[in-house]
């Protein structure tokens, strides 16, 4: 039995780790599949070219495609050109958009949808085909065009059964090099918050089984099985740093310190490796920040996403008081921990008066850096819910061009305040926080464009500029990072930056 995984990769501007892929790649070999992968990237990886995907997709059994709903399209497509070369091999679609958007399975190219966790559905599906049980139409999980929709199982209980990622699926070393020596992984599943805009909500309602608890949805790895990994990783490959990528590890004070203790220990004094970790600022106390600090952590990201607490806490229903970011930001300032502040423009209900309050907010946390982006509402989310009903989408509706626009309407601002809000936002900050005329300056000169002039190919002008601003800048400042469009870092001329 011969699986080949195909992950479309294509609309960022970077190669990235699947994590679906190490997961279900491991668990498959270990039950003694041939598993190989198709990482479509046109700078980076394989092309998106029909006749080299499907030259490389000759000889499996069974065509396995993840997808984000960003890359649906070209998923979909990747799949009919498989129907159409090998109609006699089943292609799947897991991932977020199968689990998220059931409904598009009927008009898909695809043959199955796995919808939640695949582990046990695609380990199940693989016994079948091999000894050609065709009752695989029944496996929970899945939506077939014989069976129908079938029954969700349930979450996984214990993480801990899981196999290591398999890195060796990917080209990682290559993978780490081009990112700058960052390794991404994680070790739990589950959310019990309900944040609006986040697609978190929408997994518990779907892998939650009769029969589960959801005192138990948040699931984590021991801190030892979880430092075993890093340790065989820090041995494998030349990795700077470990982007663990989980949600809520430090919603638990004993699992941190457990992890925290073993980390310094065996990754951070022998390999010299630090970490970067998400967090909740509530969770973030002086306990916490200080285990952080000592272990070797480098930052942690907190959802800021606006300064305007009512649209934080109400809207996106966030519950995130300011004085718990307050106090996050200046925790991990104390323990030498560099604090990550995500960001929103464009949220519901939007103003100039909700973006002063987001200026004076990042004027009093002062974190290292900010992500600053678009709100983008994601199909079946309540925030989604919520634009249907004040009808605040576009015409167009939900597009791909969510880097430079949004996608809503707004009553009291324009599409070119809303684009001026988010590419001038580092300026507007510099002048409200000390009154530097020459971010005046160039405010009003690119906001006196319409909103079709912040494209892809113009951002660039406002960088230089904003380059040359930094030059000349006395005080602590927000510049962009290294010219990345999407981060604004706090900078000091008379000191080394980050």
């Amino acid at each position: 039995m011969r699986i080949l995984f195909i992950y479309p990769d294509i609309i960022t501007k970077m190669i990235n780790f699947c994590p679906a892929i190490h997961v279900l790649s491991a668990v498959l070999k270990r039950e003694g599949y041939e598993v190989d992968l198709l990482h479509i990237n046109n700078d980076y990886g394989i092309k998106y070219d029909k006749d080299t995907i499907v030259g490389l997709a000759e000889g499996y059994d069974l065509f396995a495609i993840t997808s984000t709903s960003f890359n649906y399209k070209y998923a979909n497509e990747i799949a009919g050109w498989l129907q159409e070369e090998y109609p006699l091999i089943l292609v799947m679609l897991g991932g977020y958009h199968a689990t998220t958007q059931p409904e598009d399975f009927k008009d898909s190219n695809f043959d199955i949808f796995c919808v939640g966790e695949g582990e046990e559905p695609m380990k199940e599906l693989c016994r079948a085909l091999d000894i050609g049980d065709n009752n695989w139409v029944k496996i929970p999980n899945l939506i077939t065009r014989v069976g129908g929709v079938n029954p969700v199982r349930g979450f996984l209980k214990d993480l801990n059964e899981l196999p290591y990622w398999d890195f060796d699926i990917t080209d990682t070393a290559k993978i780490i090099e081009l990112r700058g020596g960052w390794l991404s992984i994680s070790f739990s599943r589950g959310c019990p918050y309900e944040c609006s805009f986040c697609y978190n909500h929408l997994l518990k309602k779907v892998e939650m089984g009769v029969h589960d608890k959801m005192s138990d949805y948040l699931r984590r790895r021991t801190p030892a099985n979880a430092v075993n990994e890093l340790e065989s990783l820090a041995n494998k490959y030349p990795i700077k740093f470990f982007n663990i990528d989980d949600d809520l590890l430090t919603m638990n004070k004993k699992w941190m310190k457990e992890f925290t203790d073993l980390y310094a220990e065996r990754i951070y004094k022998p390999f010299g490796i630090k970490y970067v970790i998400n967090a909740r600022a509530d969770s973030l106390t002086e306990d916490i920040t200080q285990m952080l600090g000592s272990s070797g952590c480098k930052e942690a990201r907190l959802g800021f996403e606006t300064g305007n607490e009512k649209l934080r806490n109400e809207l996106l229903d966030k519950r995130t008081s300011n004085e718990a970011l307050i106090k996050a930001c200046a925790n991990l300032t104390k323990h030498g921990v560099q604090s990550v502040a995500f960001a929103m423009i464009g949220i519901p209900g939007e103003s100039w008066d909700s973006f002063k309050d987001t200026l004076d907010m990042t004027i009093k946390l002062q974190p290292n850096l900010i992500r600053m982006t678009f709100l983008y509402p994601y199909k079946h989310t309540r925030i989604y819910d919520i634009c249907i009903e004040r009808d605040l989408f576009k015409g167009g509706g939900i597009t791909d061009n969510r880097d430079y626009g949004s996608c809503l309407k707004f009553d009291r601002i324009t599409d070119n305040d809303l684009s001026c809000m988010r590419f001038l936002f580092p300026w507007y900050v510099n002048f409200k926080w000390f009154g530097d005329y020459e971010y005046y300056k160039a405010i009003e000169y690119f906001s006196k464009y319409s909103e079709t002039f912040f494209t892809e190919d113009r951002i660039p002008l406002i960088i230089e500029k904003d380059k040359e601003l930094s030059m000349n800048c006395k005080h602590p400042h927000y510049r962009y990072y290294r010219g990345n469009e999407y981060y604004f870092e706090l900078h000091d001329n008379n000191k080394v930056g980050i």
